[in-house]
């Protein structure tokens, strides 16, 4: 019976493999603490009339520190909404085109939620006057003798979006109550 001896090259080869799969699993192990994404935290914004009661489609931005919009939010029909956010400084701001815009600061911490609640003030409606309607003579004069001018615009672009937003969720509620949902 012949015995076989471990030779020196044998022990290398060995010793090699075992610090090649040491050196693999220490790799993985840190490529999954380094490719792990930011713990985020939850920012929640309730937005509020003077009231206390929820103002129904105001547009509330996010901004970042160099004060580009970084994510925008409509709240439903509580008032309230919310969003998952790297941590970090951030202005919440908050436009509705019946209310005075309002902004705040927040500072958003990872693993916890900040609760933000804002009041709006309604902006001062404008006094409309009556006025009595022309005669027919004087009507008559002044559609010939002036051109027919373009329809006024109704608002500015932030009344637009949140109008068109509050379509679009009335829209998509009306689709939803299609399935009872």
């Amino acid at each position: 019976m012949i015995k076989k001896r471990w030779s020196f090259s044998g022990l290398q080869a060995v010793v090699g493999l075992v610090t090649g799969l040491i050196s693999i699993v220490g790799a993985a192990y840190s490529a999954v603490d380094t490719l792990r994404p930011p713990s985020s935290g939850d920012v929640v914004v309730a937005v509020r009339d003077a009231g206390a009661q929820p103002v129904t489609a105001p547009v509330v931005e996010v901004l970042g520190a160099d004060n580009t919009v970084v994510t925008t939010m409509i709240p439903g029909e509580d008032g309230v909404a919310r969003r998952a956010l790297v941590p970090g400084a951030y202005r919440i701001r908050v436009v509705h085109p019946d209310y005075r815009e309002a902004e705040r600061a927040v500072q958003v911490t990872p693993d916890k939620t900040t609760e933000l609640t804002l009041v709006l003030e309604r902006k001062p409606r404008a006094i409309a006057t009556t006025t009595p309607p022309p005669s027919p003579a004087k009507v008559a004069s002044t559609a010939t003798a002036r051109p027919a001018r373009a329809p006024a615009r109704r608002g500015n672009p932030v009344d637009d979006a949140a109008e068109s937003a509050q379509r679009g969720i009335s829209a998509g509620r009306r689709f939803l109550s299609r399935f009872g949902l």
